[in-house]
């Protein structure tokens, strides 16, 4: 038998497997085309009673901005607040989430599109760093006459707590479900999770702020209230190249007893059972 007849002998012996892994093939490649990426940066913000200078507190944070975050990665995260002050101080924080995902080119039919490219700002550019700029419609620099169009934007108002993140709740858009935060969840509690009376240094979700549960005197720092954040292997295509923020609001009072009122703590919640023998 010649080699070619051997050939084709060997070909229709194995047409079934060539066939599978022709498909298998064909899947790794759509698979690895639609590889998808977030931009994440970073934003804090630091409320201090604006009535002295000795009160102060700041976020400490460890955190390097992602530009080409993967699929099933993690994003180290460290957040806790430091008193930077001369005053003892109480903290809490609230959290806002932000994110913008762009305009996809579908012309390959087969759903593995890129984002689409314009050659011209729409007049309203929006900037990675500054969320005020994220609205539908606006365009996103990425080179010289190179922008992306902004399809989608979620944005938290940061001035109002009842759209901070819900610890342990449903996240707002779908977008959102695909990102996790990992908090120190053994050193933060609820009112479905109160911790033990001689529990001390945690953190007491409430509202849309987590309260810490100690003063802070000047030098001293919190415990830590996020460890990192991943993005979901199983993150949509349509999602490539988004952009997103978590944007950690601190508030820092003294310890007077102003600061049942000034933060709306109701009597005799558990908040105010935190802080009643703490304040003046």
């Amino acid at each position: 038998m010649s080699r070619k007849k051997k050939l084709l002998k060997i070909i229709n012996q194995n047409k079934l497997f060539l066939a599978v892994f022709s498909v298998f093939l064909s899947l790794l490649l759509v698979v690895g085309s639609t590889y998808s990426w977030i931009t994440y940066s970073d934003e804090k913000i630091n409320q201090s009673n604006p009535n002295t200078k000795k009160l102060s507190a700041a976020i400490d944070e460890v955190f390097t901005p992602n530009l080409q975050w993967a699929q099933g990665k993690t994003t180290e995260k460290k957040l806790l607040v430091r008193n930077n002050g001369q005053m003892p101080a109480i903290v809490r924080i609230s959290l806002y989430e932000f994110f913008a995902q762009f305009e996809l080119d579908m012309t390959d039919g087969v759903g593995n599109g890129n984002q689409k490219i314009v050659s011209s700002s729409s007049g309203s550019d929006l900037t990675m760093e500054d969320t005020a700029t994220w609205e539908k419609g606006s365009t996103y620099k990425i080179a010289s006459e190179t922008y992306y169009v902004a399809s989608e934007v979620y944005k938290a108002d940061k001035k109002n707590a009842s759209t901070a993140y819900v610890y342990k709740g449903t996240r707002p858009i779908e977008a959102l479900k695909y990102l996790t935060i990992q908090f120190n969840d053994n050193d933060i509690y609820d009112e479905n999770n109160k911790p033990m009376p001689e529990t001390q240094n945690y953190w007491y979700y409430s509202d849309g702020y987590f309260y810490y549960s100690e003063v802070l005197q000047p030098k001293e720092k919190t415990t830590l209230l996020i460890e990192s954040i991943t993005l979901d292997r199983m993150l949509p295509n349509k999602y490539k190249s988004s952009l997103y923020q978590l944007i950690p609001v601190m508030d820092a009072h003294d310890v007077t007893k102003s600061l049942m009122e000034n933060w709306n703590i109701p009597s005799s919640s558990y908040l105010e059972a935190i802080y009643r023998e703490k304040v003046h």
